[in-house]
């Protein structure tokens, strides 16, 4: 970076900080860049801490055949890579608009992405994801309904992908960009009120903000790195219980999940429910919770139910073409009336 400022040195430390905590120093990075503020940042303050830290650096970007200024888009990202002395790649797709595009196009993206970065040998890739996105996150999950789990938000690591920029708002990286004196592009979509997200962009997060006196993102944020660190403490307690009431013969003992700790409890059947690839939220753990304390059954997903009965939780296929029918649970066992 040829400028400098109070932003600039923010970011700068962050970016150090982040990838020798994350362990990459002397490896190697793929930085996703879309053309947006964010990603343009991560680009710029990557490109410029390399050398401190020997990185070697890449750059991916993915047209989605979306929208027709697109293309313009990644050429534009490919010529700021060239002047930063880096290698792009650029990916096109051809997703169709519709129900359900976000999710798809987001999964296409990060399939392109991967698929690069195997091919180039790289160790991880790098998103632009900052504090802001992580409290318009947050606010998602609660508003939709979710556990605790829900609220640790974007993780700043899995394996292949790191996010270096979780701790800075979208705020800073824009003034950060401002310093270098960097354009970046706006996708229209990102301004699109039909997209949840968006809503909660423009108006959720600015309104929570206005009620309070002050910005709320990086404390949002803030709040999901304690409960991430939380949430891995639960998880090896949970292991630890989900060995101790998983039965050889297959399901849990039913005694022995009833005894655990209603955290614990919602996630050893959490976890039953995705060992049989069941789609989960609060409320659906919670039915299972019920049954399970009741000796009786739920239904979950499509054509799956849980059953508490002879001892034993097992998750098991429903009988096609069943009506939901009153049960009678009593201990031990649980009578199914049908018609």
């Amino acid at each position: 970076m040829s400028r400098t400022g109070p932003t600039t040195r923010l970011l700068t430390t962050t970016l150090l900080d982040a990838y020798a905590r994350l362990g990459l120093e002397g490896r190697s990075v793929l930085c996703a860049v879309s053309g947006g503020a964010d990603s343009v940042a991560l680009l710029v303050g990557t490109a410029s801490v390399r050398e401190r830290l020997g990185l070697r650096v890449e750059v991916a970007t993915v047209d989605h055949g979306l929208r027709p200024e697109s293309r313009a888009e990644t050429r534009a990202v490919a010529s700021l890579a060239a002047r930063l002395g880096l290698e792009c790649h650029v990916r096109e797709l051809a997703l169709k608009s519709g129900a359900g595009v976000e999710a798809r196009a987001r999964h296409a993206r990060y399939a392109a992405l991967e698929e690069v970065r195997l091919a180039r040998g790289l160790s991880v890739v790098a998103t632009a994801h900052s504090a802001t996105d992580q409290a318009e996150t947050l606010l998602m999950r609660l508003a939709r309904g979710t556990s605790s789990r829900g609220a640790v938000g974007i993780h700043e690591a899995r394996p292949g992908l790191v996010r270096p920029l979780l701790e800075r708002t979208r705020e800073e990286l824009v003034n950060f960009l401002a310093e270098q004196g960097v354009e970046y592009w706006t996708d229209a979509m990102n301004a699109d009120p039909a997209f949840f997200r968006v809503r909660v962009r423009t108006d959720a997060l600015p309104a929570l903000s206005r009620a309070a006196g002050f910005r709320v993102d990086a404390r949002l944020a803030s709040f999901a790195r304690l409960a991430a660190e939380d949430d891995a403490l639960l998880s090896e307690l949970a292991d630890a219980a989900w060995r101790r009431v998983r039965l050889s013969e297959g399901g849990l003992d039913a005694v022995a999940v009833r005894a655990l700790e209603p955290p614990l409890r919602r996630r050893v059947l959490a976890r039953l429910l995705a060992e049989h690839d069941v789609v989960t939220d609060a409320g659906t753990v919670e039915r299972v919770l019920r049954a399970v304390e009741q000796g009786g059954s739920a239904t979950v997903g499509r054509g799956s139910r849980v059953r508490a009965t002879g001892g034993r939780v097992r998750c098991v296929p429903q009988v096609a073409g069943a009506r939901a029918s009153p049960t009678l649970c009593l201990e031990g066992a649980c009578l199914l009336y049908t018609t």
